[in-house]
């Protein structure tokens, strides 16, 4: 019993630990999509799945499961991203009572000048969590840079 227990602790001190490195890298990431693109995280996360579904269009009910939000968020960051000339939207051909969303050229604009700021900004929300109490050992783990490439072993 004292075993389950003592398993059941370090869960929970795993999850708070996942949770806030995650909770730490989208707020950087959420903040410089804002600032530099004019986007939030939950919206690239949108125009990024449609572009890498290969057909730059699926249905609303398709990305809402691909993105992990509720439909009624999706309903509304499409909106946004309809606004923003990012998207559009019509009524799926297939089924009328579906609905899909294409990705614009201005789409694709965004998701390719995106890519980069999501890059840069990833490794620097990493290299900033690696200093929070208790993440920097799961970090390590998860984010390895032994065999890596780097700028004084591009090789590697």
């Amino acid at each position: 019993m004292e075993e389950v227990s003592r398993r059941q602790d370090e869960d929970v001190r795993l999850w708070f630990r996942i949770s806030r490195l995650s909770n730490h890298v989208s707020q950087i990431l959420e903040r410089r999509l804002v600032r530099q693109l004019g986007v939030s995280l939950t919206d690239f996360v949108a125009i990024m799945t449609l572009e890498q579904s290969g057909l730059g269009s699926m249905r609303m009910q398709e990305l809402s499961e691909a993105v992990g939000v509720g439909q009624s968020t999706l309903s509304r960051v499409a909106l946004r991203l309809e606004h923003s000339g990012l998207v559009t939207r019509r009524t799926s051909e297939h089924d009328r009572r579906g609905t899909q969303i294409e990705l614009t050229d201005q789409g694709r604009a965004v998701v390719a000048e995106g890519s980069a700021v999501l890059a840069d900004s990833l490794n620097t929300a990493f290299e900033l969590a690696a200093h929070l109490p208790g993440v920097a050992p799961l970090l390590a783990l998860i984010r390895p840079t032994d065999g890596l490439p780097t700028e004084s072993n591009p090789s590697a």
